[in-house]
């Protein structure tokens, strides 16, 4: 049942960044002219920021759920390090890059 709980966890917590990495590549131009593209970007934003509340979440009451089962205690080093690793992908979405036009050689 652990080890469920432990494939659930790092899938749950390693999918939106993979999902993420898709809108990096995105400039603001494109967020203009593209509605689905701006909302599908506002729901990554949205499933960022409870990904990492869930984090949050477990590292704080993890002491009390260690108590019962000392399994769980390599639990809070990946939430404090994908707590870490999530201000990647939400800065990617909050502010994504401008386009640079390229210099012709004279």
């Amino acid at each position: 049942m652990i080890i469920l709980i432990y494939i659930a966890y790092y899938f749950f917590s390693i999918l939106p960044i993979i999902i993420t990495y898709r809108f990096r590549k995105y400039t603001i131009s494109d967020y203009q002219y593209n509605k689905k593209l701006k909302w599908q970007r506002c729901i990554m934003l949205v499933f960022n920021y409870v990904a990492a509340a869930v984090q949050i979440i477990i590292g704080y009451e993890l002491k009390r759920i260690a108590r019962s089962n000392e399994d769980y205690g390599p639990l809070a080093l990946s939430a404090y390090i994908f707590l870490i690793i999530y201000l990647f992908p939400i800065s990617w979405l909050e502010s994504p890059k401008e386009y640079l036009k390229k210099k012709k050689w004279k």
